[in-house]
């Protein structure tokens, strides 16, 4: 599979998928069509034609991705070829800087992870080809002040003159402004970085095999790995982590798969020819007024293509072990990030037709961009089905055709057409969960990683009913994030939260009131024109109604902690630790009490500020 060319590898992706779209809206018209098309009949064939293409791929990024982990010797080289002939015994030439840009972030929460990197790469032998950049952003001086000093101690820790920090004093460009200044003032001294986030920690290991791999392949810009999500306690960080593990791996097995060379960068845990990226991947201030103008917040994908642009390619390999990352701990936070990643991505819009692009770099930025339009795509197929309810129970309106007596909404062979189209849709979004927990599952040393095959196989269902309930929620924040970004209103950049917390039931009420009028308006409409269909809508019923006390049960860490005492949504990060990820489950006595009552540490460590030429 190695030698496929990325043409033909694109086609055994785009042709299953154009295949099932095609076949869908043709069930869909004939569903609609029996007696004639309605106005709102015709907007529910085209949104549902649109809406349908995204299920479709992400399907069959998952098929692609479970065959190739199912049934190759070596899944990650066969989708990824740049990982053929990786030579672990090489010596690293190459000077490459670790770079963490941070933005009010809880300093020695942040130095830790940094920590934990720096002596994963320690014990590989190869620090003398390493430095390492704490690069704030940060506007809080009380925690600007707690940065110098726990930087300070970290200095202190390592012993070494290998560890910088430096702060802008304006936060100008964001997080791709701080890279910028980065990379004018230290960039030239370095072959690569490797860019983490405030929450982001790699294995030695893993950053030694990316320098390896961008030394072998000078035409390589840019190589993402997959970050797996790690050290989140409350349920609904677990779900999230159990979810990312046992489908995640296999959707990005599938994309590596045909993607090749044109993948796309997410901004963190990842390697970067400097030289290239900083003459090429400087980004425009969009002109006009609006959320849509201005600074582009969602960097990377930008990037990316401005790199592909200047004739490098661009690598998303499968490669787990040794990535990391933190999740937003609950739901309400998890919204809040995605409100600015809706914000970012739409800016794509006014990019991806800039010319000189590739087409796979336009395709990401659309999918991007699809990947919130869906949403209120599926919100307005709902409105167009309400409308068709409405003019269907009309009393005056009959069909009179294939099967006997009278139909008010589908008569017998259509019924059963939206019936199969309904579970085929319901198996697409399903099977994908099932068949990553599967292939863990028929792996001894996997089901252990995972707590067992009963805690795997239970786990899975678990975060797959909590995905169905979920999916109507966020659809409607969704719609609300699209709706309010193309009425004006901009999103403020906050920091990002890290530790979990109980949200109280209020709190939770007041922020889900959307979805609760969302549900209870369709729960009412149903019930009133369609009583005998209420089964087919209650997916799209029960989590909006029900969202207030989910966000508030699964933001408990005490619950989300007893389901792992239970065996239940266990990963391998937890179960069995590796050596860069055990250290920060438990607290580290060297940097116990760093920041006292008084806010003062210990100074320890080189000048702050100066970094190394």
């Amino acid at each position: 599979m190695d030698g496929v060319a990325p043409l033909a590898r694109r086609l055994v992706f785009a042709l299953p998928v154009l295949s099932m779209t095609a076949a869908a809206v043709f069930f869909m018209h004939q569903i609609l069509s029996p007696m004639g098309m309605t106005p709102a009949e015709w907007a529910m064939l085209i949104l549902f034609s649109l809406s349908f293409v995204w299920i479709a791929i992400w399907f069959w990024n998952s098929m692609l991705g479970f065959m190739i982990q199912a049934f190759s010797n070596n899944p990650g080289r066969a989708a990824s070829p740049i990982l053929a002939n990786l030579d672990r015994a090489k010596p690293i030439q190459a000077r490459t800087a670790i770079v963490m840009p941070i933005y009010n972030e809880e300093p020695a929460r942040t130095c830790r992870r940094l920590q934990a990197t720096y002596r994963s790469i320690e014990q590989t032998g190869n620090l003398d080809r390493f430095e390492f950049f704490l690069l704030s952003d940060t506007t809080d001086l009380s925690i600007a002040e707690e940065e110098r000093q726990c930087y300070a101690h970290l200095a202190g820790l390592l012993a070494t003159g290998k560890i910088h920090y430096r702060r802008r004093e304006k936060n100008t460009g964001r997080k791709a402004g701080n890279i910028a200044e980065f990379g004018r003032c230290w960039g030239k001294d370095y072959d690569f970085m490797v860019v983490l986030d405030a929450d982001s920690v790699m294995s030695g290991d893993l950053i030694t095999d990316l320098v390896r791999l961008m030394e072998d392949h000078p035409d390589a810009g840019i190589i993402q790995t997959v970050a797996r999500p790690v050290l989140s306690e409350t349920l609904f960080g677990r779900l999230q982590q159990f979810g990312g593990r046992a489908t995640a791996e296999i959707v990005n097995t599938g994309v590596g798969f045909w993607q090749m060379g044109d993948g796309n960068y997410y901004g963190h845990n990842a390697i970067i020819r400097t030289a290239p990226f900083f003459q090429h991947c400087d980004l425009p201030v969009l002109k006009g007024k609006g959320p849509l103008s201005g600074e582009i917040m969602s960097h990377d994908f930008v990037e990316a293509a401005y790199i592909r642009r200047a004739g490098y390619k661009v690598w998303n390999v499968p490669v787990g072990e040794g990535s990391y990352e933190e999740i937003p701990p609950t739901l309400l936070d998890y919204v809040k990030r995605d409100r600015r990643w809706c914000q970012g991505n739409l800016q794509h819009s006014r990019v991806l037709i800039e010319k000189g692009l590739s087409s796979l770099s336009r395709f990401h930025m659309a999918s991007g961009i699809m990947s919130y339009v869906a949403s209120p795509l599926w919100f307005l197929f709902l409105v167009a089905s309400v409308i068709n309810l409405l003019h269907q129970s009309n009393p005056g309106l009959s069909y009179q055709g294939p099967g006997s007596g009278h139909f008010r909404l589908v008569p017998g062979d259509w019924n059963v057409m939206a019936i199969t189209l309904f579970c085929v849709i319901m198996a697409m979004l399903i099977l994908p969960k099932f068949l990553g927990t599967f292939l863990l599952s028929l792996n001894a040393r996997e089901r252990a990683r995972f707590g067992g095959a009963s805690g795997l196989f239970v786990s899975g269902m678990i975060e797959t009913v909590m995905s169905v309930i979920m999916a109507p929620v966020m659809m409607v924040f969704q719609t609300g994030f699209v709706v309010s970004i193309l009425s004006g209103v901009s999103v403020k950049w906050d920091r990002q939260a890290r530790n979990g917390r109980q949200i109280a039931i209020g709190e939770a009420l007041r922020r889900h009131a959307t979805n609760l009028v969302f549900g209870g308006g369709l729960l009412g409409i149903v019930l009133t024109l369609a009583p005998q269909s209420i089964l087919w809508f209650l997916p799209l019923i029960a989590g909006p109604l029900l969202s207030p006390l989910i966000t508030t049960v699964t933001s408990s860490r005490r619950l989300g902690n007893a389901f792992a005492r239970a065996g239940l949504l266990l990963t391998p990060e937890e179960t069995m630790p590796s050596t860069e990820i055990a250290p920060l489950r438990k607290p580290d006595p060297a940097w116990t009490n760093i920041i006292g009552g008084n806010g003062a540490v210990p100074i320890a460590g080189g000048a702050v500020g100066t970094p190394a030429a």
